[in-house]
């Protein structure tokens, strides 16, 4: 077994590339209450790692992830905003093998009816290589309603809904709500 203590990873104690979200909610068949929002940042540069030779069983090191939380703040009934950083954690020598660099993977935010157990958890993503295209990126989810509090095949189930509506008849759209997520340049 390799007796090295695992590295601490350090969130960036000065970030400077913010981004607002706003998480909008249109047509849901009640109430929606943020569970969870974070953003999740991956080493990006895997020669950073130790080789497979120094893991048990030669296996490559898994790749470093962390997630952030990031804090919103209810605006309205349908509406919540924060902030989070595309250079939320801070790059840094791990393993003696050069500094790890980390990137940016997504933003995602979970919201339930009311935040009981069992309840569906309806969830979002917008992804950090989706932010560099454009100063502001808007990204929509679609949920079938009848999910609505709750799935009645399964607990806590994981909707992570649809993109385009367009792929279902005109007749069926008015069955789901949406979820959008803004994240604009702060």
């Amino acid at each position: 077994m390799n007796s090295q203590p695992s590295p601490s990873f350090v969130p960036n104690p000065e970030p400077r590339q913010a981004y607002t979200l706003t998480v909008r909610i249109q047509g849901a068949p009640g109430p929606l209450e943020v569970v969870a929002s974070a953003a999740q940042y991956d080493v990006r540069n895997t020669e950073c790692l130790p080789p497979p030779k120094d893991n048990p069983e030669g296996r490559t090191a898994p790749v470093p992830t962390q997630d952030l939380p990031i804090t919103l703040q209810r605006i309205s009934d349908n509406e919540y905003r924060g902030t989070f950083y595309a250079d939320g954690m801070l790059d840094q020598e791990l393993h003696g093998r050069g500094v790890c660099h980390w990137a940016l993977i997504q933003a995602q935010v979970q919201l339930k009816a009311t935040g009981a157990p069992g309840e569906t958890r309806f969830i979002a993503k917008i992804g950090g290589d989706e932010l560099g295209q454009a100063p502001s990126k808007t990204k929509a989810f679609h949920y079938w309603k009848a999910r609505y509090p709750k799935d009645a095949g399964y607990d806590d189930y994981p909707d992570y809904g649809q993109g385009d509506l367009r792929q279902l008849p005109a007749d069926k759209r008015d069955d789901f709500f949406e979820v959008s997520l803004t994240a604009k340049e702060a």
